[in-house]
Formats: structure tokens, C-alpha cells, sequence
């Protein structure tokens, strides 16, 4: 296989782990994904070469409303406004375990690469983790931030969303590939989420805006032309995502791609959530289900008039016979082997006689 080096500088040896989501980009909060019920997480994965104690939850964790991955820790959020924290054994750890001590009252959770962020009732941002020598200033919350209604963690910088609409980002300091640089005039937005090397926001008119992948460009910053009606976005490491109010998804970037997560699976449709991880994209829905054939009444059309018909009601023409007519001409439908108005599978044949004309 062909290995292609991208990184412009190292990254912690760490593997995701599986836990019920990545954190890197999601319907909800990003970085984050809210359960429907308090209840206890379950993680996965995390094999022997890349086990730092993600997937080992803590014995007696319940009560839980939200989790967030990040690249060697896992992130849970309390009913009672309390953060856990687990994982960061051994080379793993930068900090982003310690949960900062009395943190309360938070209503939502990041997991980032090497830091953390919490979101609190009051609208601030709390961030911890990126020790040294992975700082680049995304635990640095900028002095006055407020009003925050959601948050998001990349590799190496943080997110927030205002109350107004507005984002701001940090960090970047050491490896700035413009993902801090947020549009100028950016407005009205609704969602944001934070990749490897890009950051996306979604605005209120369901248009989706990407920036950053300065030098390390695999198309996730070019949002495809004429995307409208999105409702959600997740950003993974070179790849973006967007949910669109049809319930399909929209994947674009890739442009590295060895594994596939911009090839949305044909027929996808009804999808309620969307994630993206390193290498690979997520989507809760169900395959599309092919709407029926509504059989329709094509006796006394011309046979290719009907054969239209039959298409336009998501049927088939089946066999084509000929018979001689008293009372049609040459070329018109005398029967078909459907009832008129009964509703069969898609695709369904309609058998058809058509007149030879009258038999001199």
C-alpha cells in the first residue's frame, strides 16, 4: 500500500476508540453526542497497541447525558452538571483527563486531540489538557468569552459559538494551517464543528461555510456549489460532511482519500445524524425505501404514450402482445394485466395487449 505522510509535525501516537460516536464533528453539540435518557456509556475498541484507557469507563459511571471522544481520552457529562473523565494512561497524557477541580454546572463537552472543553450554564468555556509538547494554544480560552451556545475541539484548536451568531476560534499557535482564521463578516450561524485542519460553520439559511486546510488541502474546505437546506455538519480530517432537511447527506473532500468515508452509500436516505472521524464517516438512518407502483389506467393510449405512463408511476411494461380489434385502431392499448389504481412494489410489470387493428 501506498503510505502517504501529510503531518507537518508529529501527532500523538493514539487511535480513536469507539465511543457510541467520534467527537470530531456531529449533529449536536459538536464534540459531543447528548443521550436520550441518563444512562451508563459503553466504549469499544482501543486494542492492545493503542489501549491508553479510553475504552475502561469507570465502574459505577450512570446518570450520564452526553459523551465526547477525543484522541486517547473519553469525555462524560452528568445529569448533575459534572464532568468524568478517563483514559490518558501512560504517553497519552496531556492533561486532558484532569478535569478541572469544582467544574459544575456544564451543559455540554468537546474532546479535542489533546484537550478538553466544557461548556457551562452561564455561557463560558472552560478548556484543560495540552501539555506539553502539544500546546498550541487551544486550551487558551480568549479572556472575555461569553455567551457561548456550543463548542467544538479539533486537533489543535478550540471553537465556540455566540448567542449572536458569530464564532470564535483559538489556538493554532504552532501549527496555524488557518483553521483559527474565522471568515470575516461570518454571521447567523447555527452549528459548528471543528476538524484535524478545518473548521465549518452552518448558518441559518442552511448554507454551510468551511475555512482553513492551508497546505494540507484535500478538498474539505471547498463546500460543494449550490449546497442548501442543511440542517447539521461534521468535520473530520480531510473530509467534511453535511446533513441536508431531505434527510440525505452531502460528503465532499477526500481528495487523500484511501478509505472511503466521501462515498455516501447509494439510496441513503432518512438520516437524523451525521459524524465524522479520521477516516471514516458515520450516518443514523435507514436505506431508501423505493416508492410504489401505482398502477394506471393506460387502456386507449398508444402503446408508447402508455409505456410513459407506466414509467412515470414507478412500474414496468412487461410483455407487449398483439390482437386484431373491433373497436380500436392499429397501435392503441385494449388491456393490461393490473387493476387501474392498485398499489404494487416498485417496478412491478403491467403486462399489455395493444391492436393489430380491425382483421379484414
Amino acid at each position: 500500500e501506498q503510505e502517504i505522510q501529510l503531518s507537518t509535525r508529529p501527532r500523538p501516537p493514539l487511535r480513536l476508540c469507539a465511543l457510541a460516536v467520534l467527537s470530531v464533528g456531529l449533529l449536536f453539540a459538536p464534540g459531543a453526542a447528548p443521550a436520550t435518557a441518563p444512562g451508563r456509556p459503553v466504549a469499544w475498541g482501543c486494542g492492545a497497541d493503542s489501549d491508553l484507557g479510553q475504552c475502561s469507563v469507570p465502574s459505577g459511571l450512570s446518570g450520564v447525558t452526553a459523551i465526547a471522544a477525543g484522541g486517547a481520552h473519553s469525555l462524560a457529562l452528568k445529569g448533575d452538571g459534572t464532568v468524568v473523565a478517563w483514559g490518558c494512561a501512560g504517553l497519552g497524557d496531556f492533561g486532558q483527563c484532569s478535569v478541572p477541580s469544582g467544574l459544575s454546572a456544564v451543559t455540554a463537552i468537546a474532546a479535542g486531540s489533546v484537550h478538553s472543553l466544557a461548556l457551562k450554564g452561564d455561557g463560558t468555556v472552560v478548556a484543560w489538557g495540552c501539555g506539553f509538547p502539544w500546546d498550541a494554544g487551544q486550551c487558551s480560552v480568549p479572556s472575555g468569552l461569553a455567551s457561548v451556545t456550543a463548542i467544538a475541539a479539533g486537533d489543535s484548536h478550540g471553537l465556540a459559538l455566540k448567542g449572536d451568531g458569530t464564532v470564535v476560534a483559538w489556538g493554532c499557535g504552532v501549527r496555524d494551517l488557518g483553521q483559527c482564521s474565522v471568515p470575516s463578516g461570518l454571521s447567523g450561524v447555527t452549528a459548528i464543528a471543528a476538524g484535524d485542519s478545518h473548521s465549518l460553520a452552518l448558518k441559518g439559511d442552511g448554507t454551510a461555510v468551511a475555512w482553513g486546510c492551508v497546505d494540507r488541502d484535500a478538498g474539505q474546505c471547498s463546500v460543494p456549489s449550490g449546497l442548501s437546506g442543511v440542517t447539521a455538519i461534521a468535520a473530520g480530517y480531510f473530509h467534511s460532511l453535511a446533513l441536508r432537511g431531505d434527510g440525505t447527506v452531502v460528503a465532499w473532500g477526500c481528495e487523500f482519500d484511501v478509505f472511503g468515508q466521501c462515498s455516501v452509500p447509494s439510496g441513503l436516505s432518512g438520516v437524523t445524524a451525521i459524524a465524522a472521524g479520521d477516516s471514516h464517516s458515520l450516518a443514523l438512518g435507514e436505506p431508501m425505501t423505493p416508492a410504489p407502483c401505482k398502477v394506471p389506467k393506460v387502456v386507449g393510449k398508444r402503446v408508447a404514450s402508455a409505456k410513459r405512463t407506466i414509467a412515470k408511476r414507478r412500474c414496468r411494461t412487461g410483455k407487449v402482445g398483439y390482437a386484431y380489434s373491433r373497436t380500436r385502431t392499429k397501435g392503441i392499448v385494449i388491456s393490461q394485466s393490473r387493476r387501474p389504481g392498485r398499489v404494487l412494489p416498485a417496478r412491478s410489470k403491467i403486462n399489455l395487449i395493444v391492436s393489430r387493428g380491425r382483421r379484414r
